[in-house]
Parts: structure tokens; C-alpha cells; sequence
């Protein structure tokens, strides 16, 4: 499974992003040469084809490491050495390293339906300057935008609309725009990276 784009941006975070074109065969027997339990995976229900391709990345990255999840839901490497994130969909997954700051990143592929249900997601100043007919990378970056510092923070009652703020920003092909976390134990402005292709996108954060 080579490596399809690789990248480190100005926050220290290494991306790394994979285009899956093997079969699950071909992963599982890749997954184990890299150690892993075949049964794990098969334990965990559907889209097995993207889990075992995540978990690829992960040990390709950090070889002799483990998988644990807190009670969080939040992937972490044992032992530690670093924050990782992780996410898939289509055909790509995509991991995002941080040597000392909580990651979240998220990749989604275009959804025409966001334009029905943002308002779910988007709150009153989002949808202000968003007027009346938002583009859909607009509300795909801004899903996924929220849907990664959701990750990074990794409190389960983090509400979308009442927690998250997207400001303004111009859609393209990629960059960084800003969000805004409003939590009774975290106040904070962070930077969303995003990069757009083909019908994907793909934004993460660090806490930072």
C-alpha cells in the first residue's frame, strides 16, 4: 500500500495519506506480516477493508507499537511516542502524527445531502455567513472541520453547534481557515488545514 501524498505542516503535524487499492486479502495478509491480531478486525463489524488499511498505516509508521483505545474512543500507540489520528473513506486513508499535541483529522467523500441537513450542524453565525445557498465543499470542509476537532478534543458531549465555531473563510483547493472551541474547560482558537481533490476532502487540527 504505497504512500499516496506524505506532508508536514507549519503546526509540526506529519500527514500521511494512502490510496487503497488492494484487495482485503492483500491487506489482511499484509496486516499480519505486520503483526496484527486478523480477529481484532473481523471482531469489529463492517468496512473491514478500511480498518485494516488504517491499522496498516499505523504499524508502517510505528513498528513494535500497539493499538489501545481510551476511554474516549481515542486511538492511542502503546507505548506512547506520539498523538495520532486516523480516519478513512472511499477509497483513501489518511493519518495525521503529532509529537506532542492531540490530533483530530477526518476525510470525507462529497455528499450532495449536507445541503438538506447542515443546519443540524451549522449554527446561527455559521449559517449567516453562509447565506441561503452554501456551496457543498463549504459544508463538507465545515463537517469535517468539526468532525476533526471533535477527535482532537475527545470529550463525547462536545455539541457541533454549541461548542464549535467555524469562521469565514474561501473554499480552495487548500489552506487553513479558523475555528473556534467553546467549552466550559477549553476557550481556544485553533487552525483547521484542509486540502481538497478529486470528490475528497481531508482537514485536521492539533490542540496545540
Amino acid at each position: 500500500m504505497p504512500i499516496d501524498l506524505s506532508w508536514t505542516c507549519e503546526s509540526g503535524a506529519q500527514i500521511s495519506r494512502w490510496h487503497i487499492t488492494e484487495s482485503i486479502d492483500a491487506l489482511s495478509q499484509k496486516y499480519k506480516e505486520l503483526g496484527g491480531d486478523w480477529a481484532k478486525i473481523v471482531e469489529l463489524g463492517g468496512h473491514v477493508r478500511h480498518k485494516l488499511a488504517a491499522r496498516i498505516l499505523i504499524g508502517q509508521a510505528f513498528p513494535n507499537h500497539s493499538i489501545v483505545y481510551g476511554s474516549d474512543g481515542k486511538p492511542l500507540l502503546s507505548p506512547f511516542s506520539a498523538h495520532i489520528n486516523h480516519s478513512h473513506a472511499g477509497d483513501y486513508a489518511i493519518l495525521a502524527v503529532h509529537p506532542r499535541h492531540a490530533m483530530g483529522i477526518d476525510i470525507e467523500e462529497t455528499r450532495p445531502q449536507l445541503h438538506k441537513i447542515y443546519p443540524r450542524f451549522c449554527n446561527d453565525k455559521e449559517q449567516e455567513w453562509l447565506g441561503p445557498n452554501p456551496s457543498i465543499l463549504h459544508l463538507l470542509l465545515i463537517w469535517s472541520a468539526k468532525e476533526s476537532l471533535y477527535k482532537a478534543i475527545g470529550k463525547k458531549k462536545t455539541d457541533f453547534k454549541a461548542h464549535l465555531l467555524v469562521y469565514p473563510f474561501d473554499v480552495k483547493n487548500k489552506g487553513f481557515f479558523e475555528a473556534e472551541i467553546i467549552l466550559p474547560d477549553l476557550h481556544k482558537i485553533c487552525k483547521i488545514y484542509y486540502q481538497c481533490w478529486e470528490t475528497y476532502v481531508a482537514v485536521w487540527t492539533c490542540l496545540g
